[in-house]
């Protein structure tokens, strides 16, 4: 896999985002609301709450992680594109499984009952990323949605290069147990710090990225909308879309679907995706306009 390389300062950004996410809840913490419990609420027909994790396939949520508790995250994208080659060449390869994969690991931990911090690593360019969340406002009887505050910093090379500060805002709204609905618009500088991936050494596929008519730019907007719904006691369907709102966008807008299964404390998620980003920086570059990734994620909060 070959870069184009460019710095860009980020001291200043490092900073705000450090003080929108660290400073900004000290001053909002009194009353804090009850702690999350560790497992989730199970209605009187047995069936599980429409919001059920932290995150829906790559974009943020606004549940919390309780106080003192933690989460942790697989993410696993195959690296075989499924619209390449017959039916028999697929299953020769049990569709896609055979190939190599973009494997991702996250820790998060719940420094109060609405602010968490944590670290994500991804295989894609050897990505680091460190964020902090501050889950604001929590939808209730006088409160129609939930909102939260997502800060991070993430760089090549184990945090090296490239470094590409964002700052996100994620609107939630539930409907009873079965549908849970947001948006997440963020901001994400030096974005143009990868021009293009030519392909990913070892495996067979095409990102497909080209620079558009917006190379000159060097950072990103977008909005994260998606949703989760619960069609049986435990099963989800999950759905996100990331269309760039500004600035560099090459590629096409990340997309993703799903298919969760939540039990004791563990979500098993099988997607399907045009991208193998997890980060912010990586959804602002968008996914393939043509290839389709098999993937899954893993999660357990204790």
């Amino acid at each position: 896999m070959r870069f184009q390389l460019r710095s860009f300062p980020v001291l200043s950004l490092t900073a705000a985002l450090l003080l929108v996410t660290f400073a900004a809840p000290g001053a909002a913490q009194t009353p804090e609301p009850a702690p999350q419990p560790p497992s989730d609420p199970i209605s009187a027909t047995g069936a599980l709450p429409a919001q059920i994790d932290l995150n829906l396939i790559n974009l943020p949520t606004t549940q919390s992680i309780a106080s003192h508790r933690s989460y942790f995250r697989l993410t696993h994208r195959f690296a075989r594109d499924l619209r390449r080659g017959s039916f028999g060449q697929l299953a020769d390869d049990l569709f896609s499984l055979d190939n190599g994969a973009i494997i991702g690991l996250e820790y998060r931990f719940g420094i109060t009952s609405n602010l968490q911090a944590g670290i994500h690593r991804s295989l894609l360019s050897k990505t680091i990323q460190v964020f902090g969340r501050w889950d604001a406002v929590r939808q209730g009887a006088s409160l129609p949605v939930g909102l939260s505050f997502t800060g991070s910093v993430e760089g090549l090379n184990n945090l090296q290069q490239n470094h590409q500060p964002a700052i996100a805002v994620t609107v939630s709204r539930t409907f009873g147990d079965r549908l849970a609905l947001y948006a997440t618009p963020a901001f994400v500088a030096n974005t143009k710090a990868v021009d293009f991936l030519s392909g990913h050494e070892g495996h067979d596929h095409d990102l497909g990225l080209e620079v558009d008519e917006h190379a000159h730019h060097n950072d990103t907007w977008f909005a994260g909308f998606g949703g989760r719904v619960r069609f049986s006691q435990s099963g989800y369907v999950t759905g996100e879309y990331t269309p760039r709102l500004h600035g560099y966008n090459p590629n096409a807008a990340e997309w993703g679907v799903a298919v969760e299964k939540r039990t004791h404390g563990h979500t098993l998620q099988l997607n399907l995706t045009n991208s193998f980003g997890t980060t912010f920086g990586q959804l602002a570059r968008g996914g393939s306009q043509h290839d389709i990734y098999l993937g899954f994620n893993v999660t357990r909060r204790f």
